[in-house]
């Protein structure tokens, strides 16, 4: 069984797929050198969609759809995360330490914070995709293992 779905108008708006993956992104603690929230400023899903193989098809009616599909993508996307990270190193460590355990170092005790920005691009995937689509509750999503292959 084969089928074709257009590429372009869903690489077209992709502000709602920005604000998802900088909610997710911020929903788990982070390490203390991230001293703000991290944020998807750009993302581009490329020129070229992913290869997907059907594996299985578990439940097909005119509302609601779930399949199982081996995915692998090796095209030009890329996405760019902001945030501002602590650049003392010492500073962070000192401030997961008890008060009373700390040395003294006045100039390394004060925090130094600057802005870092970094593009993922290269990103390549390969991996078995669950897709669950119901009109009432929408799509779902789920890598069955870790899809990362590799990335600049």
């Amino acid at each position: 069984m084969a089928f074709n779905f257009n590429w372009s108008p869903l690489i077209a708006d992709t502000d709602r797929v920005r604000e998802m993956l900088t909610s997710a992104l911020n929903k788990s603690p982070k390490p203390p050198i991230i001293v703000d929230e991290l944020i998807v400023s750009e993302l581009n899903l490329g020129s070229s969609p992913p290869d997907l193989e059907i594996l299985e098809i578990g439940d097909l009616a005119e509302d609601r759809f779930r399949g199982i599909f081996k995915m692998s993508y090796t095209g030009d996307a890329y996405l760019t995360l902001k945030t501002r990270v602590q650049a003392n190193p010492l500073n962070t460590y000192l401030s997961t330490k008890p008060k009373f355990t700390r040395p003294d170092a006045v100039a390394a005790s004060s925090g130094l914070t600057i802005p870092l920005q970094i593009t993922l691009s290269d990103i390549r995937l390969s991996g078995f995709v669950i897709l669950v689509f119901s009109k009432m509750k929408g799509i779902t999503l789920v890598f069955r293992n870790d899809p990362l292959e590799s990335l600049k």
